[in-house]
Order: C-alpha cells, then structure tokens, then sequence
C-alpha cells in the first residue's frame, strides 16, 4: 500500500510514538483504511474508535461507504463523515 503517516513519515501500520491516537493514520488513499490498510468497512483492531476510516472520502462516507447524508452506524459520531 503506498503511503506514509502523516505524523511520522513510517510507511507501517500500527503503535505510533507521535501520532495522537498513538497509531499510524495514512490518510492518502480513500479506498483503505488509514489506520491499518484494509479495504474493508468495519471493525478495525487498530483503530481508536475501532472503525476502519478510509482517507479523503471524497463523495463517500469515511466510515462506511455510503454516499447519503444521515446516520451512519459505523462512525464513532453517528453520522456520515466525508
């Protein structure tokens, strides 16, 4: 996955001694997640919120996918982030 964390400059995922969640956020690529570089919606291990959140999401909801508005029930406020 091509990428690095925009807190350290480390292309790995996982504990991260700077970033303020303490894990690496890749936020280069909206079709994986930031914190662990899986293309799935979800459950996330290293996540804070233990959500995937994909990077920019341009048109689509970060947390899930989704192009609507609304209530979202995998983002850690309930909403559709973009």
């Amino acid at each position: 996955m091509p990428g690095t964390c925009k807190f350290c400059g480390s292309s790995f995922y996982g504990y991260c001694s700077v970033g303020p969640y303490e894990v690496h956020e890749h936020n280069d690529d909206d079709s994986h997640c930031v914190f662990c570089g899986s293309s799935d919606f979800g459950y996330c291990s290293l996540g804070p919120f233990k959500v995937h959140k994909h990077g920019t999401g341009k048109d689509r909801c970060v947390y899930c996918g989704a192009t609507g508005i609304g209530h979202c029930t995998n983002g850690p406020r309930h909403n559709h982030e973009k």
